[in-house]
């Protein structure tokens, strides 16, 4: 657990942040931040996408490195990037049930939820066409927002996100949404293969091939495919497998990305060695044919 705080302090300061407006939001007694990016001339009821950041990092410093507020300057929605609160480690978290959090009492998911129905209801943004996606902290969060709040979300995409065992085993949706994760299979931050026992002392969570079983059989998704897509890059070992779940009978998929052999990293955002060996051992390198925020915006645009 203190290598993985140590490892994502580090990116908060390595990250170049964006100068946007801060905001201020009261819920349960705290003044709760984010940053809301309205695209000049949006058209009334547009998408909105939430963006969650990871454990000790920052709302502004996804938004920088995610870039997806220029995703939505051209496909035309609205952008919230909601800010977590200080855990008892000191480490700005969204509250999905780490083993070192089960004291505390916040309740991100009201957070959240109350958050976005403000904001939809004051820009007249779509009631229907609500999105979540997050890194890390923040995939999990997406994950948990799947299991509580499919009455407000359309879908999630989680980007080296886990479920932790307690949000999976007592997952049960009342109407199941789409689901698509990206994620490094040498991620040695959200372990791919999961981690059960809880060596890691996050909590036990789950691997990645048991949640996105999970997904396929509450949609009772009856087909699949797995695709191997070749990087561009010569000599780039981090081809990307795309497993994908589907139903003839069920508008719903679910989908995963594995990028082999990349690390905990947002793709798009990729950290050379050199720049910083040490945040590259523990974050590593990804595939650079994508962008994780295009690629998560093609699978919302699906269930417009």
């Amino acid at each position: 657990m203190i290598k993985r705080t140590f490892t994502l302090f580090i990116l908060v300061f390595f990250i170049s942040v964006s100068a946007s407006e801060e905001k201020i939001f009261s819920h349960n007694g705290l003044e709760r931040s984010y940053y809301l990016h309205i695209p000049q001339d949006l058209e009334d009821k547009a998408p909105l996408v939430v963006v969650i950041h990871g454990y000790t990092s920052a709302a502004e410093n996804i938004m920088s490195y995610s870039k997806m507020n220029e995703v939505a300057d051209r496909e035309g929605f609205a952008v919230i990037y909601p800010q977590g609160t200080i855990d008892s480690q000191g480490n700005a978290f969204f509250n999905v049930g780490y083993e070192f959090n089960k004291d505390s009492k916040i309740d991100d998911v009201s957070f959240i939820r109350e958050l976005v129905i403000q904001v939809r209801d004051t820009y007249q943004l779509s009631e229907k066409n609500i999105f979540a996606t997050g890194m890390s902290n923040g995939g999990d969060m997406s994950y948990l927002l799947a299991c509580t709040s499919s009455d407000l979300f359309k879908a999630v995409a989680p980007v080296a996100g886990v479920m932790m065992k307690e949000t999976l085993d007592n997952c049960n949706p009342q109407n199941p949404i789409p689901v698509f994760e990206i994620h490094g299979t040498n991620d040695k931050i959200s372990l791919f293969q999961g981690d059960i026992e809880n060596k890691g002392g996050w909590g036990s969570y789950y691997g990645l091939p048991e949640t996105i079983q999970f997904w396929a059989y509450i949609h009772n998704l009856d087909k699949n495919e797995s695709v191997y897509i070749a990087s561009k890059d010569e000599g780039d070992q981090n081809d990307i497998i795309f497993e994908r779940y589907w139903s003839e009978d069920n508008i719903n998929e679910v989908w995963l990305y594995k990028i082999v052999d990349a690390g905990h990293i947002w793709p798009g955002f990729r950290i050379r060695w050199w720049q910083n060996p040490l945040l590259w051992y523990y974050m590593g390198s990804g595939n650079d044919d994508i962008s994780a925020s295009e690629e998560v915006w093609e699978f919302f645009k699906k269930y417009l």
